[in-house]
């Protein structure tokens, strides 16, 4: 199975990527692939209009984990890895570890997980989920690239033990200062800690990508200034004819989780340049401030070329 994961800091654009790509009659994605936790009261529409138990596609997701044995719940597929409980440990055992940014720790870390037996059957019984969900989502869309969409750098590590799958990576990244904006919006944070934050999650990507032979970086910038030329080239990443554009992206069948632009009816192309009327002369500066000295300790970092880009 052909499968391409899309790593990225949040707020970069993976849910309009999503869609496009959607598009192509070979490829088939549903964005968020481990769920979306909503209110066990709340009412929550797949991308098609549906509820999320009413939509056919996740309803056909929902009997292949039955048929398999496999606990399946709208709101948590059991595609996720998680060991415990606590969000906090889990992710000192299943994720990247926090501020400490060293791969060969966590390559430890891990193999220490897996010796323990009852962790090693989760870890295990979560892999035929992912095998079961992407096997049952391609078979139904009549695909042959799944696209998984979840972000996180850490699970293309979990994902690269399936043997089944063809593992590639594609690394979209968004000029920071856009992403500070839309982080220091939602989760009410300064401009500070918002691209403190960026950094740190740029660079989990990009060590642990290090790892994988096939790695394709795209920028959101070019995705929305050069469509076509974006989305040909993700498609030859994949083995797959380029397909261009066809100017509304809703004009096919999505099954999409994600941010509320699923449900909004847009249909075009609108690059999200809002950090420039909305951020500060003391945010920009603050934002600036904190790439620049980036750059000047970590001159041969892969990040500082990407930084160099935007704010050249």
């Amino acid at each position: 199975m052909k499968v391409l994961y899309l790593t990225s800091s949040s707020f970069s654009g993976s849910t309009l990527l999503a869609f496009l790509l959607n598009a192509h009659p070979e490829i088939t994605t549903v964005s968020e692939m481990i769920g979306w936790q909503y209110g066990q009261d709340e009412i929550f529409d797949c991308s098609c209009g549906k509820a999320l138990p009413d939509c056919p596609f996740f309803r056909n997701i929902a009997r292949a984990f039955q048929e398999n044995g496999i606990p399946f719940d709208f709101r948590q597929f059991g595609t996720g890895y998680s060991l415990v409980g606590s969000e906090t440990l889990n992710r000192y055992l299943t994720e990247c570890l926090p501020l400490i940014r060293n791969s060969p720790l966590e390559r430890v870390r891990d193999a220490l997980v897996m010796a323990v037996p009852t962790f090693a059957k989760t870890l295990k019984q979560q892999d035929f989920a992912n095998r079961t969900f992407i096997n049952t989502a391609l078979k139904y869309s009549h695909s042959s690239v799944f696209i998984d969409a979840s972000k996180d750098p850490h699970r293309m590590r979990h994902l690269s033990r399936i043997n089944e799958f063809d593992l590639r990576v594609l690394y979209l990244v968004r000029d920071p200062r856009g992403v500070s904006r839309s982080t220091m919006k939602t989760r009410k944070w300064d401009a500070a800690r918002a691209i403190e934050w960026w950094i740190r999650d740029q660079q989990n990507i990009l060590r642990i990508s290090t790892e994988f032979s096939s790695v394709l970086p795209i920028y959101y910038e070019d995705l929305c200034d050069a469509v076509d030329d974006t989305l040909g080239e993700i498609h030859r990443f994949v083995d797959l004819q380029a397909e261009t554009f066809c100017g509304d992206f809703m004009a096919s069948e999505h099954h999409i989780l994600g941010n509320s632009m699923r449900l909004t009816g847009q249909s075009n192309i609108q690059k999200n340049e809002r950090w420039r009327e909305e951020l500060s002369r003391s945010d920009i500066n603050t934002i600036t401030g904190a790439l620049n000295d980036f750059v000047a300790k970590n001159p041969q970092h892969k990040l500082s070329a990407i930084i160099t880009r935007y704010l050249n």
